[in-house]
């Protein structure tokens, strides 16, 4: 018999993060480019954020096969001059973006290998100023392999961004939290063997 699934969270109604879904208003737009992959996947962040930030947009691409109407959107948000949020050489210090006026962040939510795909795809992206932010504590995103110590969910990437540029240390740790919630319940239907044997750091 299927499971009844909340129609905002997409959740198992038994695991609904909804209750815990904090409001809040973040100053600088907000637009995560998602993978499609992303979107089905149980315990994404993006949506987290999609419904706790008031001014966030969560775009639904797939990069082997981008609809005519996707790129449409893709190509107005191109035009409303965006930075893009991304790792790497290029990037710059969020203290540098915190100096200049509002304009839109860009996020990629996807596996490094796609979103190495997203970017070849539309290449303005990689020609737009790049950002990344620095942390200095590990993710807290506990059922997932990251590539490095430095790696973080597409959530974490979003709060500690919007927290460093508008200068609100604390102002949306509410998302860490309900992302915690969600990771707490997964563990707890997984099982704790299951969890240590397959995502537990080794020491």
């Amino acid at each position: 018999m299927p499971r009844s699934i909340c129609s905002n969270c997409l959740r198992p109604l038994p695991v609904c993060y909804c209750p815990h879904l904090s409001q809040l208003r973040n100053e600088w737009p907000v637009y995560i480019i998602q993978d499609l992959r992303e979107f089905a996947h149980a315990i994404g962040t993006a949506r987290i954020a999609a419904l706790s930030l008031s001014n966030c947009h969560l775009l639904v691409v797939d990069p082997d096969n981008i609809s005519a109407t996707c790129m449409t959107v893709l190509e107005e948000l191109r035009a409303s001059s965006p930075v893009l949020i991304y790792p790497g050489e290029q990037s710059k210090s969020l203290s540098v973006l915190a100096e200049l006026p509002k304009r839109p962040l860009i996020f990629i939510d996807a596996s490094w290998r796609r979103s190495r795909k997203i970017m070849h795809r539309l290449p303005w992206l990689a020609q737009l100023s790049r950002y990344s932010l620095a942390p200095i504590i590990p993710s807290r995103y506990r059922i997932r392999q990251q590539p490095d110590t430095q790696a973080l969910s597409t959530l974490e990437a979003i709060a500690y961004t919007l927290a460093a540029i508008e200068r609100k240390d604390n102002a949306y740790h509410s998302l860490i939290s309900t992302m915690d919630w969600v990771i707490d319940q997964q563990i707890h239907c997984m099982g704790d063997a299951v969890y240590h044997a397959n995502y537990q750091i080794k020491e």
